[in-house]
């Protein structure tokens, strides 16, 4: 499959079902997998039928998808997916779309989230709370976890509180050492780092592209 096949796909829904209709749920994931950025006007339907396929490939790249369109009007199906789902990599998802939607609505939901039973949950619903740290009822929520029974938890739950207690100094962020400006360093990561001083890396970007694996604004 072309990527100028599944952009003429993605621009008429209808050649986009039959496909799915026709096609192995194989073939389904990998198109899922490569629908990049929808339209505006993409029909969500499409998307939406897909939720129920018997493939867990299939749930997890239509919920991927569907957090695309950050559609708030999705919270509900969102929380009774996670409610009925069995796979922990598609609640997983499911709860990382309704973190994306960035909507006040969806606090509450995350909230209750962060006592499931999963730690994977839990660590995604915080990641969605994180969007609104700013707010002294959500730190206090979170603060709130930092003696999760699950180590994994407590310690990114503390490693966060510390960070924004760090994050209280006055540290000129727009300042970094002038022999970094503006360069490009070949070499081990393992030495070059040792000539890096702290506090001085505003940004790091490796590997891309990413698109769509990672919301770096969570």
């Amino acid at each position: 499959m072309k990527k100028e096949d599944i952009t003429s796909m993605k621009e008429n829904p209808m050649i986009l079902e039959k496909y799915f209709q026709e096609h192995s749920n194989g073939e389904l994931a990998k198109v899922l997998g490569k629908l990049g950025k929808l339209p505006k006007n993409f029909d969500r339907r499409i998307l939406l039928d897909l939720l129920s396929n018997s493939s867990e490939k299939v749930r997890f790249s239509a919920v991927k998808n569907l957090a695309k369109l950050s559609d708030p009007s999705l919270l509900n199906l969102y929380l009774e997916k996670i409610n009925t789902e069995e796979s922990s990599i598609v609640r997983r998802e499911l709860v990382s779309a309704i973190g994306r939607l960035r909507n006040e609505s969806a606090i509450p939901i995350l909230i209750k989230l962060t006592k499931d039973s999963d730690p994977e949950i839990t660590l995604q619903a915080i990641r969605g709370l994180l969007v609104f740290k700013k707010r002294d009822d959500i730190k206090r929520e979170i603060e709130k976890l930092s003696n999760h029974p699950n180590e994994i938890v407590m310690d990114f739950i503390r490693k966060e509180i510390n960070s924004n207690k760090q994050n209280q100094k006055k540290y000129d962020h727009s300042h970094s050492p002038d022999f970094m400006k503006n360069v490009v360093v070949y070499g081990d990561v393992r030495d070059i780092i040792k000539s890096i001083p702290d506090e001085s890396v505003h940004l790091t970007f490796t590997s891309p592209p990413y698109y769509n694996a990672r919301d770096y604004s969570i």
